[in-house]
Order: structure tokens, then C-alpha cells, then sequence
């Protein structure tokens, strides 16, 4: 004989799967923190990176100034430090000769210029955020 099976009642095995275990809710819950503490720290990173990438784009804004007041290495020369708002700078100038060739790549005469490094910083000592390296001409090139 077949038993009728009440669809009211649900048998012991049938009432477990209805929902979740304790243990269940929490190792969703870790889960769950996990996730939104890594999501956390990559935003806080993302912003820093920004703040940084800003800061670096004011160095190289103040880097471009300082080369830009002088045409020829003796003037850079004459003023090796200075301070440009909240930033400060320092130039080395290294006198060098440069070998020019012609178009066919024959060597032609020898250019005196000057290696320049401009390192940028936002305290008078502290640390460089950011160097700029670049040729610049003297006014008795030859």
C-alpha cells in the first residue's frame, strides 16, 4: 500500500535544507569581510596613487620653470638652488662636449653644452620627488 505523502509536512531531512546553518551564515559573513577589506585598502591605494602622481606632475611643473628662466648653461650656472611656491630645486650643471655628425654621418664639430639635472623637493632637505635631466647650449658653443 502507498502512503499519501502530506505536502504540509516535511520530513527531518527536508526542514535541514530550508535555510542556513550557523555555521553557514558565518563563513559567508568572513567571506564577505574579506572581500570588502580588499576592496577598501584598493581604493585608500588608488587615492595615494593619485595624491602621488599630482605631486609628481607639480615637481615636473617646477623642474620645466627652473630650465625654462635660463637659455644657456652659464645662466643656470649663476643660480644652482631656488624655491618656486611650496617646492624647492637644486641644479647640477656638468660641462661636457658634444660630438655633432652631419647627415651622412660624418662627424662634424664638437659642441660645447652642459649636462643638467634638476632634482625637485618639497621640503629645502628632504627627499626628491622627482629629477629632470636635459641638455642645455653655452652661449660660446664652438
Amino acid at each position: 500500500m502507498m502512503q499519501a505523502h502530506h505536502p504540509l509536512r516535511a520530513s527531518g531531512r527536508e526542514a535541514r535544507q530550508q535555510g542556513f546553518s550557523l555555521l553557514e551564515a558565518l563563513v559567508a559573513m568572513v567571506i564577505a569581510a574579506m572581500a570588502l577589506s580588499t576592496l577598501y585598502r584598493t581604493v585608500g591605494q588608488s587615492s595615494k596613487n593619485v595624491v602621488d602622481v599630482g605631486a609628481r606632475v607639480e615637481a615636473a611643473l617646477v623642474a620645466r620653470s627652473a630650465l625654462a628662466a635660463a637659455a644657456y648653461a652659464e645662466d643656470l650656472e649663476r643660480q644652482p638652488t631656488g624655491q618656486a611656491g611650496d617646492w624647492y630645486w637644486s641644479m647640477q650643471v656638468s660641462p661636457e662636449q658634444v660630438q655633432l655628425t652631419e647627415a651622412d654621418g660624418r662627424p662634424a664639430r664638437v659642441l660645447r653644452a652642459a649636462n643638467v639635472t634638476v632634482h625637485v623637493m618639497r621640503t629645502k632637505e628632504g627627499p626628491v620627488v622627482l629629477t629632470w635631466t636635459t641638455w642645455k647650449p653655452y652661449r660660446a658653443a664652438s
